[in-house]
């Protein structure tokens, strides 16, 4: 559906006099029989061209040549050939200049698998040998290595990405260039580094991104990450059986030995979210406290830590569980967390037979701290120990655990 579309503006273009090819990743997905997410197209029509042409649109990035034409709720990116500037932030260049040859637009991409074009014939435009790299399963700079590193800095993580992605190998003179050229990473933004970091640990082969990442030593200028993936790629392997980026982050985390505070800082260096952080410290305190072995499953007492996390977290923690016990495959970790679960005649403070005021009336003392310490104690002795959940019992506990403790 999202290609016939597409074809219409290539028809459309080629109608009105101009070249259009599609380009990119589309092209080497599809030459290699895999999904296609998002198809960019190029044309020597300049922007105020395609605009003209197709009125439904979003001048996306018309100083780069680019203009996002929209056709039945769908965005293609249209962009003008073009030829780049001196690039003076290790990212993108000072300018651009519009060209008319296809080839000069190819010659600027980062890999050959991704400076391929095809037109509507399905024929390939493909000048520097890229299907014959795909074939050979191999991530290859285009041009000189160096130099298009030096251009854009991101491309050492995206060369990275491509190979755990595809199962590929990086091209000697490409790897020996991305050690060169390490240096230049600690000039990208940090929510870049992120993201592609991320598409790498979600890919078919994390391991071989992880073992690529210490190969190349691309985050010498980070200390804490360098050592994450150098002593977590051994396990690496392991996060194709984790769908959440999350579980992925806190599995690599505990395989590192971090902690919960090391891991903090990790969250911070690639500025995760609040609430991702708050996930990853939270799984990272939680495999640290139960010290599962790799492939040496043991016993859990479930009740405790559904808890302290509640249900959700706990169901996904038995999933990190399940892949840090991947080749033990005797527990069945929901069974066990949905028995201990049921099992539980109270699972939150709500649910118990007395409020926070009950326990100030009943114990003539004024609000504060003590409070919450001696629900969750009357909390834990109901859903665990057979406290009964009534207020009578519930209010006499409260009061031996007040004397114990002299709150």
């Amino acid at each position: 559906m999202r290609k016939e579309l597409a074809v219409t503006i290539l028809q459309t273009l080629e109608a009105h006099g101009f070249e259009a090819y599609f380009v990119g990743g589309c092209v080497r997905d599809w030459l290699l029989g895999r999904p296609v997410h998002d198809i960019d197209i190029c044309t020597n029509a300049h922007p105020g061209d395609v605009i003209r042409l197709f009125p439904d649109h979003v001048p996306t990035g018309l100083k780069h040549g680019t203009v996002s034409v929209k056709m039945n709720g769908h965005f293609f990116e249209v962009t003008t050939y073009r030829t780049e500037g001196k690039y003076e932030d290790y990212r993108r260049p000072s300018d651009v200049q519009f060209v008319d040859e296809l080839n000069l637009d190819l010659q600027r991409r980062d890999f050959t698998m991704n400076a391929m074009a095809m037109d509507l014939k399905n024929e390939l435009q493909d000048p520097f040998n890229g299907r014959e790299d795909l074939a050979q399963q191999l991530v290859r700079a285009v041009g000189i290595p160096e130099e298009r590193f030096q251009e854009d800095a991101l491309r050492l993580l995206r060369a990275v990405r491509f190979a755990a992605q595809l199962g590929f190998a990086i091209e000697t003179k490409t790897l020996a260039a991305m050690k060169a050229t390490a240096p230049y990473l600690s000039h990208i933004a940090v929510e870049r580094v992120r993201e592609e970091l991320n598409k790498m640990l979600d890919s078919a082969s994390p391991q071989q991104g992880c073992e690529l990442l210490t190969k190349t030593k691309l985050f010498t200028h980070a200390p804490l990450l360098e050592r994450l993936f150098e002593r977590a790629s051994k396990q690496a392997w392991r996060l194709v059986h984790l769908n959440q980026v999350t579980q992925k982050w806190s599995l690599l985390l505990y395989a590192a030995e971090l902690g919960e505070e090391a891991s903090r800082k990790v969250c911070q260096q690639v500025r995760m979210s609040k609430r991702e952080t708050e996930e990853i410290s939270t799984f990272v305190r939680l495999l640290h406290s139960i010290k599962p072995q790799w492939d040496s499953p043991s016993e859990l007492i479930w009740g405790p830590i559904l808890l302290d996390v509640g249900w959700e977290t706990s169901c996904e923690l038995a999933r990190i569980l399940k892949a840090i016990w991947w080749k033990d495959q005797r527990e069945t970790f929901m069974e066990k967390v949905q028995e201990a679960f049921e099992k539980m005649p109270v699972k939150t403070v709500k649910e118990l037979a007395v409020t926070g005021l009950d326990l100030q009336v009943a114990l003539q003392k004024k609000p504060g701290e003590w409070i919450w310490r001696v629900l969750n104690h009357l909390l834990t002795q109901t859903a665990l120990h057979g406290l009964p959940n009534t207020q009578e019992a519930l209010i006499e506990a409260a009061k031996k655990e007040v004397a114990r403790n002299e709150y």
